[in-house]
């Protein structure tokens, strides 16, 4: 745009300079004479007049593109004085950012009233590992029991007896099942996972600890198979070591009988 006004500018400034050039090629360039009185004639004084009105032209001229120019530096000013205004700070103090001339606040989630809970040690291999010689432990002990009480099962649960005689039994049998009954308790508390966060725009998503519950839970029944496996091993193999046991204590105690 500036450059346009500047062709027009230009343009007006040499048309002004051939408009002189032709006035000053009219002019009788012969000798003046004077009057009587010594006067010279006006027609001499012609020139300097029409030069004059052409220079006062340009000077206008050149006063009006400056304006131009100033004015263009006022319009690049007042831009720039709006950029730096639309990236200010929220007056509210709000987290925002300014994007297009439109205020965007930031998205914030809560914990929602959704739940899962679980017990931590009901998944853990090593802990189901160790119940499972706790479980041989319990079925040799009872194993025992039925020896030193031949009652049934269900009514030595009802009416345990106060006491043995444990003279009338091999040592070995007591020290065993003493041996045996130091069952280790495992304790803990449910753990407690959110399963779902309420999102200011209306959204829900999973948390992060819902996630890992999940990935875990997964890994567990597709490792579960082979782990039931091998726990089943281990209680056959331990009850089948401690049925031994009970063996030779039987049978030490009948050699030594008179």
């Amino acid at each position: 745009m500036l450059n346009k006004y500047l062709k027009k500018v230009l343009l007006t400034t040499v048309a002004l300079f051939w408009a002189s050039c032709d006035d000053s090629t009219s002019v009788n360039y012969s000798a003046p004479t004077s009057n009587s009185d010594g006067a010279v004639p006006s027609s001499s004084s012609e020139v300097p007049a029409s030069s004059s009105a052409a220079e006062s032209s340009s000077n206008e001229v050149a006063q009006s593109s400056s304006d131009m120019v100033g004015s263009s530096s006022d319009v690049v000013g007042s831009s720039s004085d709006a950029a730096s205004s639309s990236s200010s700070i929220d007056p509210n103090g709000m987290p925002s950012d300014t994007l297009y001339g439109v205020s965007v606040t930031e998205k914030t989630c809560q914990p929602g009233d959704s739940v899962v809970s679980y017990y931590p040690p009901a998944y853990s291999a090593d802990i189901l590992k160790m119940n499972a010689k706790q479980q041989a432990d319990i079925e040799i002990v009872e194993l025992i029991d039925s020896i030193v009480d031949p009652r049934p099962k269900a009514e030595r649960a009802e009416a345990p007896l106060d006491s043995i005689n444990w003279s009338n039994f091999p040592r070995c049998l007591k020290k065993m099942k003493d041996s045996l009954e130091n069952f280790v308790a495992l304790y803990g508390a449910p753990v407690a996972v959110t399963v779902e966060e309420v999102c200011s725009d209306g959204t829900k998503q999973l948390t992060e600890g819902y996630k890992k519950y999940q990935k875990m839970m997964e890994e567990w029944e597709a490792n579960k198979p082979a782990l039931d496996e091998e726990i089943n091993k281990i209680i056959e193999d331990r009850f089948k070591e401690l049925e031994e046991q009970l063996k030779q204590c039987r049978e030490s105690a009948a050699s030594n009988e008179p």
